[in-house]
């Protein structure tokens, strides 16, 4: 039995040259048995096919047998001859059966047949019955600590339901924001296809007393919420998760003047704001680029080169949204291709607008920009990229693009470092100043933010991404379902609802990974909406195989099929209970990974 099954593509063929033979001898036999006037019976006739031939054939040749007790006309030798031949028949019969129909060996499990023990897999067949002969194995997955089990190379198995939601989960965080100043709830959530993901995030809330034009005293809260794209490694990203923040944070101290009492400070024109913030990205950059390299060349210090080197030659996009519930004035402040979303409810529909414009080498107007600052470069811009290597044209690190050759070149020699991208012949090329937005928010009409990192984008449309957080909403009954016509009839009851882009600046890039129009199917089974627009981003118009199927790639190949993802989505509106100056941030335990215990904000 253990040489039929492990011969399973040969058993068929096999199989039939003995059926055939088997059936031309029996034929022969039964014609030998009908010429010493035996009567065979037509059934026996009929029985001797491929489906039959066991059974049947046993039971002529052992009339055939019987008869030949009285005749004694049939020889025995080859009576039993045919028994063997049958006998054997039988077993490759009953062995193809088994082999093809119980085995697994053409079956795609989601899991392995064991349980996931790589060690089992690894056993040695051939020896397990003989203990006389010593065996014995190790590999990179014989210690839990090894290599193979931190980079998760266990194997490639498509996971189920279960597996792909505690996949999409991991990283999910939610937070209720209990100060009654305009923002109710955050939620974040990330899904890494790099590793270690380049994509990073920060938020941060400052209450600031502030004295008003009219010598009200009042106290606001600063609110910052922030996606960081990085490429080319997460040295920038982090970078920009630990400093960027506080570096806007700084500037605006400077220019909030303090009014000498009780702390209180006056507030500067937007105008002022908006500078204050574009100074905080470009000082960022500079120290990030100019100020560490300065410091690694003239000490020339290997040690730290690293450290110093590592975030100027990486790179990361910024998207940066500051809210200051006062004056309920939303600022969102862009450098790269990360962008911000505004979903509304109003004149009985629901709006989008976008609050950043993707900042690439595809972008009419940052095209133009590069050109006018490059006139004599043709090849400024190749295949809608700077130089035609990078897609952003603005950006934090990148210093391939913003320095000289020669100091570039004595970084390559002195410590490491890339090539010098072609064409370069007047940098910089690419810088970190954000264009900003500002837009008053309406916590009445539903308003909600979502900010993401492209690879968001690249699966979904704005209109896509607000019907979706409007189903959301409406599960986890934030909102009341939006009733028209047809939903008596249930038309449009599992459908996306009708989302109108006003974005005036259509020249952002549009989904470039999906492979099907939309039929506004979704899936709709998680607390956390970040995670909800992930899972539906992979599924593709809500097709769970497809999600499973994009979740179940290991990087670094997943990076071909999708990029990291970080979603963030804030949700405006008034709290009943009024403004709230000792309230707190409080962990949404049912929609972040590990519960309540799982993290420490602070507010």
């Amino acid at each position: 039995m253990v040489l039929i099954l492990s011969a399973r593509p040969k058993i068929l063929y096999m199989t039939g040259r003995f059926q055939k033979r088997l059936i031309t001898r029996t034929t022969s036999a039964l014609a030998g048995v009908r010429s010493q006037g035996v009567r065979v019976p037509p059934s026996v006739t009929q029985g001797v096919t491929t489906s039959g031939v066991k059974s049947q054939v046993s039971r002529t040749i052992t009339r055939s047998a019987s008869t030949s007790s009285t005749s004694a006309s049939v020889p025995k030798s080859k009576l039993l001859r045919r028994r063997n031949i049958a006998l054997v028949t039988g077993v490759i019969i009953v062995g193809s059966y088994i082999s093809f129909n119980q085995s697994n060996y053409y079956n795609l499990d989601t899991l392995p047949p064991n349980g996931g023990n790589p060690k089992k897999l690894l056993t040695n067949p051939l020896f397990t019955e003989d203990k006389k002969y010593f065996s014995t194995s190790t590999s990179s997955m014989h210690q839990k600590d090894s290599i193979s089990h931190q980079q998760h190379k266990e194997g490639v198995f498509l996971l189920n339901e279960e597996q792909v939601s505690a996949r999409l989960r991991q990283f999910e965080e939610s937070y209720m924001v209990n100060r009654g100043k305009g923002v109710t709830r955050y939620d974040i959530c990330q899904l890494p296809s790099n590793s270690p993901i380049e994509d990073d995030r920060a938020e941060e809330i400052v209450q600031v007393p502030i004295l008003q034009d009219n010598n009200i005293k009042v106290s606001t809260d600063w609110m910052f919420f922030g996606v960081f794209d990085g490429h080319g490694g997460w040295t920038t990203s982090s970078k920009l998760r630990d400093q960027l923040i506080s570096c806007i944070i700084r500037e605006l101290g400077t220019i909030f003047k303090p009014a000498h009492e009780d702390n209180l400070r006056y507030v500067p024109n937007s105008a002022t704001i908006d500078q204050a913030i574009k100074n905080g990205f470009l000082k960022l950059d500079h120290e990030i680029v100019n100020k560490n390299i300065e410091k690694l060349l003239n000490d020339n210090n290997k040690a730290k080169a690293a450290e110093l080197l590592m975030p100027a030659l990486s790179g990361s996009c910024a998207l940066l949204s500051f809210y200051d519930t006062n004056s309920k004035l939303l600022k969102v402040a862009v450098t790269g291709d990360s962008r911000a979303i505004l979903g509304s409810f109003k004149d009985n529909h629901w709006t989008v607008r976008q609050l950043s414009i993707d900042q690439t080498g595809s972008n009419p107007t940052e095209v133009a920009r590069i050109i006018s600052e490059h006139p004599d470069e043709p090849k400024v811009i190749r295949n809608g990229r700077v130089l035609g290597n990078l897609e952003p044209t603005r950006a934090f690190g990148d210093c391939r693009y913003k320095l000289p050759a020669l100091i570039q070149e004595r970084i390559y020699k002195q410590f490491f470092g890339k090539r010098l991208p072609n064409h370069l012949q007047s940098p910089p090329y690419v810088t970190a100043e954000p264009v900003i937005t500002t837009t008053k928010i309406n916590p009445e009409n539903n308003d909600f933010l979502v900010m993401a990192s492209d690879g968001l984008y690249e699966m979904l449309t704005n209109e896509e991404i607000v019907g979706l957080v409007v189903k959301w909403m409406e599960k986890e009954k934030m909102i009341k379902p939006q009733k028209t016509f047809w939903n008596y009839f249930g038309s449009t009851e599992n459908k996306l609802p009708e989302v109108a882009d006003v974005t005036n600046d259509k020249s952002s890039k549009k989904p470039i990974r999906k492979t099907r129009p939309s039929n506004g199917a979704f899936l709709l089974d998680d607390n956390n909406v970040s995670t909800h627009l992930i899972r539906n981003a992979l599924s593709n118009g809500g097709s769970r195989e497809q999600t499973s199927m994009l979740i179940s790639i290991p990087n670094p190949v997943s990076r071909r099929y999708r990029d990291d993802l970080t979603v963030t989505v804030v949700f405006f509106g008034n709290d009943l209970g009024g403004e709230n100056e000792g309230g707190k941030l409080e962990i949404n335990g049912d929609a972040t990974a590990g519960g309540k215990d799982a993290s420490k904000a602070k507010l």
